[in-house]
């Protein structure tokens, strides 16, 4: 059964779902751009440690668009849901206008907090159908009508992408990124980005790195 509430609100809530999207105003991303750095860095190399083709990867964004489709879908803590590709060290997201694929810096740089989570039972074969599936998707544009229950089939939205491209089986009329999590293992936690514990084991560890 779907989480969804109203869906009228969620459907305006991710019509602004752009990359330049106002930021939250329920959570404000740290000031300091050191700190942003090495806090994306530290994610992005734990989950290059650690994640698999075919997993998905749970945020929650600093946008207007993250507290809307949190705020009005019961039971969510997540904004977004993409497939990631261990080989490229990319994720395939749905994000307006069209599904792309970006590199996973680009996506943890504008997020609150990331978990990686595994589809339960999935395989190495599956893992690169899922990744080719998702890639086959590049281009297809924002399925506004798929939030609302009415699936356009040449279209997605974030989380409808993750479990079309994994090929879920039984999946609700409306696929939320909680609806993901149910169905996965947790790999990773990032913790907040705004834990000031955190932040100083980023920075002492963007430190250690440099040259």
């Amino acid at each position: 059964m779907t989480r969804l509430l109203p869906l009228t609100l969620t459907l305006a809530a991710l019509a602004m779902a752009a990359p330049g999207c106002a930021g939250s105003i329920v959570h404000k991303k740290p000031e300091n751009v050191q700190v942003n750095d090495a806090m994306t860095e530290l994610w992005a190399r734990d989950i290059r440690r650690v994640a698999k083709s075919g997993d998905w990867i749970l945020t929650r964004s600093y946008s207007k668009t993250g507290d809307a489709i949190v705020g009005v879908t019961v039971g969510e803590s997540f904004s977004h849901a993409v497939v990631y590709d261990a080989e490229r060290g990319t994720v395939i997201e749905a994000i307006n206008p069209v599904v792309r694929e970006v590199p996973l810096e680009s996506l943890l740089a504008r997020n609150r907090y990331a978990v990686v989570v595994r589809p339960v039972g999935i395989g190495q074969a599956k893992r690169e159908q899922t990744v080719a599936r998702a890639r086959r998707a590049i281009g297809a544009g924002f399925d506004y009508s798929g939030l609302v229950g009415l699936d356009d089939q040449d279209r997605f939205y974030c989380s409808e992408l993750a479990a079309w491209a994994s090929q879920i089986p039984d999946q609700p009329l409306i696929v939320t990124p909680a609806d993901l999590f149910d169905r996965a293992e947790v790999i990773y936690l990032s913790g907040a980005r705004d834990d000031q514990a955190l932040q100083t084991a980023a920075l002492a560890s963007q430190q250690r790195a440099s040259p």
